[in-house]
């Protein structure tokens, strides 16, 4: 469904639950690139490479969700001008 022919409340739900979904997934690639940065540094090196590129592979759809966030908030600024 296009964005310009959802309600306000479809698009207030849709951009909470980008922004959940984005801070979570940002959080634990986060927490994932730590981890495997800290095995790199110790014994582990072949496994905390091969985790670095998990992080790496996944940082594109925090950047699409991060787009849909601000399509959304764009969307609703301009809905609210014309009210």
């Amino acid at each position: 469904m296009k964005i310009q022919e959802m309600s306000n409340e479809a698009l207030l739900k849709r951009k909470k639950i980008t922004e959940v979904a984005t801070a979570t997934l940002a959080g634990l690639l986060t927490v994932l690139l730590i981890a495997a940065l800290f095995l790199c540094f110790t014994k582990e090196l072949s496994i905390g490479l091969s985790l670095v590129i998990i992080p790496l592979a996944l940082s594109p759809i925090l950047y699409i969700n991060i787009n849909d966030v601000r399509i959304v908030k764009r969307e609703l600024q301009n809905r609210n001008q014309v009210l």
